[in-house]
């Protein structure tokens, strides 16, 4: 009878894995952003309890094409537009965005109305 010689098969070894692992896990931590998202409040033009004042509305087309109740506005004069509404008696503001606008274009406007002391800030469809 022949002797059954047993073939020893090594261990799997892991450190292999785990070392890939950790490097996709330090790939993906340092590839994320680490930028701080801030809340940027906006009633719906759904929601109850409207204002009693007809809102301002700005239509914003790109970046660089913005409107306010039917008058062309800079990026510049936005500003102090903004802060004209916000003394008189309206202080909701409308937002349209067009199908040109990007998302950073609506947010920038958002940004410069709560700047401005807006109170409500709405966004409008097409709907």
């Amino acid at each position: 009878m022949r002797a059954r010689t047993r073939v020893k098969r090594k261990a799997v070894g892991l450190t292999s894995l785990i070392d890939v692992i950790f490097l996709l896990l330090l790939f993906f931590m340092l590839a994320s952003s680490f930028t701080r998202y801030q809340l940027v409040p906006v009633a719906s033009g759904a929601s109850g309890g409207g204002a009693a004042a007809r809102p301002a509305l700005i239509r914003v087309h790109s970046a660089s094409r913005m409107d306010l109740n039917g008058v062309a506005v800079a990026g510049d004069d936005m500003q102090a537009r903004f802060e004209r509404i916000a003394d008189g008696e309206g202080k909701t503001l409308a937002i349209w965005s067009g199908p040109e606008a990007s998302v950073q274009d609506v947010t920038d406007v958002m940004i410069a109305a709560r700047a401005a002391g807006l109170n409500a800030v709405m966004l409008t469809g097409n709907d």
